[in-house]
This record gives structure tokens, C-alpha cells and sequence, in this order.
């Protein structure tokens, strides 16, 4: 085997220790040797030595997890001016390879090197990452890697487990009906008999795809139930097009529901529509009682700090699978005014990055409870139009299971602030996430 065979971790210990220890395992579970402080099993032995030996002599790739905290460690900036000596030494200009969890300040040493972004999916960086070992960088593997000491450090730092029940809250509407029948109508049908669809409608060869029934005859209608499983034969539809097009609809209507409710839109940096709380709709606390789930918060608020307004809001994506259900992502939309979102998307991405950072799952959780139960009007059953006599029925609230294990909760206590005075990231580099 080549004498440089192992992958070097450097981290900023204890900051970066819960990713350092993902990191380790998931390379150690993929055959790679991997060394990093995290590894200090042994209190007896001599690791600081170990891991510089370990860096000088059998390193083949130095893997710096990189942010605005760690790059300032002392020890972090030894091990990359050790690194940076060993990249000089057998001619590998990209033996140093930052992970970038989040903004930092590059080193004099390291400002040429191209990061991994691991700063919006640790998963998409891991991808990145291993298509460069793999196929650029040519790193080994062993056949049997030592992954028990990671095992060992995964579960030492892991949440315990209890047995106890547990309510999980998902973030699923589930949609109780969809419309029966869609129809097809030329564009020189309509015209014909002087009518204009007001309901969602999808292109479709030289017409229009809908859920209204004008009565024309003959009707060029399909079955929804059964052309989702086999498509529309008389149109030739296949059925994965026919599903996207009932997806599309009901889409359609969804967003007509949100906006006839006073809502705005928001189109987010990767093309998503957000609608969110603003305007004239309440800026004080709104009430919410489902059952056991009781409470009230503010879906608008000002931040006197940052010299923002912020609003919350959602996105909503109809998905027929496993069960027909409306997903929903909690959003945050910020304003000068109340009125009109920030014109620069990346001063918004910064600020939804920084301005929530210290809410917790149940201040989540609550406020969208608040926003369903608002636009909900306290209903569990809402109709949302498709056309005359045609409509999506949706359950309100999320839909919720039980687990018979459940994770002890954190003691930290939730700061239960409208405007959290958290701290604020004032980098002006940064790219926006979505």
C-alpha cells in the first residue's frame, strides 16, 4: 500500500466535533484511513504527537473543516503551515482541501484553495467530496479499515434514547379528496362558445387542461383515479405526464387560496414561491388550539436591531405519494417597510441564516400551528376550488405519529421572544441558499 494512505481531519475541538465525527465515520465506513483529534480514545498516549506524525508522514489529503471560528484556532493554523510544508514537500498543491461549514476568511496559506461547500447540505458536500478522492485525487482505500473507534465515537456522542412514547409532528397537510374528472378544451372551443377558464388550467397541445366542466359535447373528459395509473388513452397521456399535470393543478389552486387570503409572494432564490404575513394581516399574537396543541405567536414582527421587519411564511408542494398530502417549508421573509421584501437576496439569505438561529423546534412548531390555524379559520377541514363542483379537500393540522422511543430534551430553555436579540453575521460574501 502507499506509504501515504490516511485522510487528515482538521478541526477546531469541541466546536466542530459533531461533524468531525460524522465525517470520520461515513470515510472510515467507505474504506478510507482517517485520522483527527476527535480519535483521543487513549488519555495515556501521546496523541498530539501521534496526529503530527500521522500529518507529516502517512497523510495522502488534509481535510480542514473551515469556518469563521475554527481558521482562528491556533492549533488549526499549526496543523496548515505543517500541512502546507508537506503539500511543498511531494508536490500535491491540493493536499490541503477546506470544507466550508460556513463564512470564514481564508489564510494567507490556504486562499488559493477551492473549498467543498458543506455549508447547506452535509450530504452534498460529502457527494462533492468523495467524487474528488475517488476520481480526481486517485486516494486509496483499505480492505479493512479500524471504523470502531468511530462507531464507539458516534454512539458515545449521540442522543440516548428512551423508552417512552413520542408525538412527532410532521410537516404533512394531508389532502382528503382531489377532483374526480379533468377535461380537455381547444382553445377554438372556448371561443366558440364565448367562455374563459377562471380556474387552473394546464397547456396542453392546442388547448387547455382543466377542472371545469362546461358541459361541451361530447365532453373530452378522463377518470383522475384511473388515468393516474394509467394515463389518458384517448389524449395519449402517459401516466407519470398525467400525475404531473394534476400536480400542477392543484398547485395552482393552492397558491389562488393563499393569495384570496391576503398572503404575498415571495420567489426565493431557487425559483420556490413563498407566501407570507404581511400587510395589513395581524402583527399581534395569534391563538391556536388543535386538540392537545394549544398556544399563540406573532406570524410578523420588527426587529429594531437589524432595522427589518420580519415576516413568517411558508412553501407548499402537492405530492400524491405515499399518501396525497401538501408538504410545507416554514420560511422567513424580511422587509424595510412591511410592504416589499429586501431587493437583495443575499442580505435576505444572510438574515434567515442569523436572525433565527437561536429559535428552537417548538418555536417552529408553534408558529406554524399559528399560521395553519389562521388560515385554516380553526377549521380541521378546508375546500380549496378546482372548478364548479370540483375541489381539493385538505385536514388541518399536520399530520402526527407516535413513536414508542423517544430522545430526552434538551435542559436548555427555549428564549421565548418575539425579536431574539441573537447574534448577527454581518458578512457581506455570501452566497444564497436555497
Amino acid at each position: 500500500m502507499n506509504e501515504r494512505h490516511a485522510i487528515f481531519i482538521s478541526h477546531a475541538s469541541p466546536e466542530d466535533n459533531e461533524f468531525t465525527i460524522w465525517l470520520g465515520a461515513k470515510l472510515a465506513s467507505l474504506g478510507y484511513a482517517v485520522w483527527a483529534d476527535v480519535l483521543r480514545l487513549n488519555g495515556g498516549d501521546d496523541w498530539q504527537r501521534k496526529l503530527e506524525i500521522a500529518l507529516r508522514e502517512l497523510s495522502c489529503k488534509m481535510l480542514l473543516v473551515a469556518n469563521e471560528r475554527s481558521v482562528k484556532k491556533q492549533g488549526v493554523r499549526n496543523e496548515i503551515q505543517i500541512a502546507t510544508d508537506v503539500s511543498r514537500e511531494i508536490g500535491d498543491t491540493n493536499f490541503i482541501i477546506p470544507l466550508r461549514l460556513g463564512p470564514f476568511e481564508a489564510p494567507f496559506l490556504i486562499a488559493h484553495a477551492q473549498y467543498i461547500d458543506f455549508s447547506r447540505s452535509w450530504a452534498g458536500g460529502l457527494h462533492e467530496r468523495m467524487v474528488l478522492l475517488e476520481d480526481e485525487f486517485k486516494v486509496p482505500r483499505e480492505h479493512e479499515t479500524e471504523i470502531k473507534p468511530w462507531i464507539y465515537l458516534r454512539t458515545l456522542h449521540g442522543k440516548r434514547l428512551v423508552s417512552s412514547p413520542e408525538r412527532l409532528i410532521s410537516n404533512w397537510l394531508r389532502v382528503r379528496r382531489i377532483p374526480e374528472k379533468l377535461f380537455y378544451y381547444t382553445k377554438a372551443e372556448l371561443r366558440s362558445v364565448g367562455v374563459d377558464l377562471t380556474s387552473p388550467a394546464v397547456a396542453f397541445r392546442e388547448g387547455w387542461i382543466s377542472a371545469e366542466d362546461h358541459h361541451l359535447e361530447p365532453p373530452v373528459s378522463s377518470d383522475v383515479s384511473e388515468s393516474l395509473a394509467a394515463g389518458w388513452k384517448d389524449l395519449d397521456v402517459p401516466y407519470e405526464q398525467y400525475r404531473r399535470m394534476v400536480t400542477d393543478l392543484v398547485n395552482q389552486a393552492i397558491d389562488l387560496y393563499l393569495e384570496s387570503k391576503g398572503l404575498r409572494e415571495y420567489e426565493m432564490a431557487n425559483g420556490h414561491k413563498a407566501w407570507w404575513f404581511g400587510g395589513d394581516l395581524p402583527s399581534t399574537r395569534i391563538g391556536f388550539a388543535w386538540g392537545q396543541d394549544k398556544g399563540s405567536r406573532q406570524l410578523q414582527g420588527i426587529s429594531a436591531k437589524r432595522k427589518v421587519h420580519w415576516h413568517f411564511g411558508i412553501t407548499t408542494s402537492y405530492r400524491g405519494g405515499p399518501i396525497r398530502h401538501i408538504r410545507i417549508k416554514s420560511r422567513l421573509i424580511f422587509t424595510e417597510n412591511g410592504l416589499e421584501p429586501l431587493g437583495s437576496k443575499p442580505r435576505m439569505h444572510r438574515l434567515r441564516r442569523s436572525f433565527a438561529k437561536g429559535w428552537r423546534n417548538a418555536r417552529w412548531r408553534d408558529l406554524l400551528f399559528t399560521f395553519l390555524f389562521w388560515l385554516s379559520g380553526g377549521e380541521t377541514v378546508i375546500s380549496i376550488s378546482m372548478g364548479p363542483d370540483q375541489d381539493v379537500l385538505v385536514e388541518f393540522p399536520t399530520i402526527s405519529y407516535t413513536s414508542d422511543m423517544s430522545v430526552p430534551e434538551d435542559s436548555v430553555p427555549e428564549v421565548d421572544m418575539d425579536d431574539p436579540d441573537v447574534g448577527f453575521v454581518e458578512e457581506e460574501e455570501i452566497e444564497p441558499e436555497e
